[in-house]
């Protein structure tokens, strides 16, 4: 299988954690695709152009970060599955859900912000700056219970969304509201900052791959 992404050694990679927990890393082979690029390759693989896609042995692509990580997870030959059954299965999915629309909201502010100053849609902006302080007000509302339930995909996907909200950070670099500058996620979120910190020395989480 062929994993096409954009590698970035900071990052929690959720596709790669899934890989790892289940023990499919050697199955893997790894390229560079980066979408924004004038020479991107990803439009090969996917037709709207986003990273990861998954190409199976058999060619056809699978495309959607979700939609990878329950692939690689149902092929697993080893560890403990990443997506529960039963009741417990519909909580793991709202937090995947809400670590992948915090990531989104992330990256929506930040490409925004590439245009110059004076020509940013505020409004816009402001929106999706809301999304990545209520989803992180909410992750911090669930963390005690984090560790009552197994390691599973919602977990994976938060902690993608936190770890690129540490990379990048565009709520302190476009300063849209007063206290902006100063800003980090973990101040007044201690239940969450601990989970974070304690998921970080998981094995899964902390393998990085950087590419040439």
């Amino acid at each position: 299988m062929k994993l096409v992404f954009t590698p970035n050694p900071a990052y929690v990679h959720k596709v790669l954690v899934v890989a790892h927990e289940r023990g499919l890393l050697g199955r893997l082979e790894l390229t560079r695709s980066v979408p924004f690029d004038e020479d991107t390759s990803i439009w090969r693989y996917n037709p709207l152009g986003k990273t990861p896609c998954l190409i199976l042995d058999d060619g056809q692509p699978l495309f959607g970060g979700l939609v990878i990580c329950e692939y690689l997870d149902s092929i697993g030959v080893a560890g403990s599955p990443l997506y529960p059954t039963g009741e417990a299965r519909w909580a793991a999915l709202r937090q995947a859900a809400l670590g992948d629309g915090m990531f989104d909201a992330t990256t929506l502010v930040r490409v925004e912000s590439w245009r110059p100053r004076g020509d940013w849609h505020l409004d816009y902006m402001l929106r999706e700056r809301r999304k990545i302080m209520n989803a992180l007000d909410r992750m911090e509302l669930e963390a005690p219970r984090f560790r009552q339930a197994p390691f599973h995909i919602g977990h994976v996907c938060m902690a993608g969304g936190l770890s690129y909200l540490e990379l990048r950070n565009p709520v302190r670099d476009c300063d849209l509201e007063p206290g902006d500058s100063e800003f980090e996620w973990r101040d007044g979120r201690p239940n969450l900052a601990a989970w974070f910190d304690e998921v970080l020395t998981r094995p899964s989480v902390q393998h990085r791959v950087s590419l040439p």
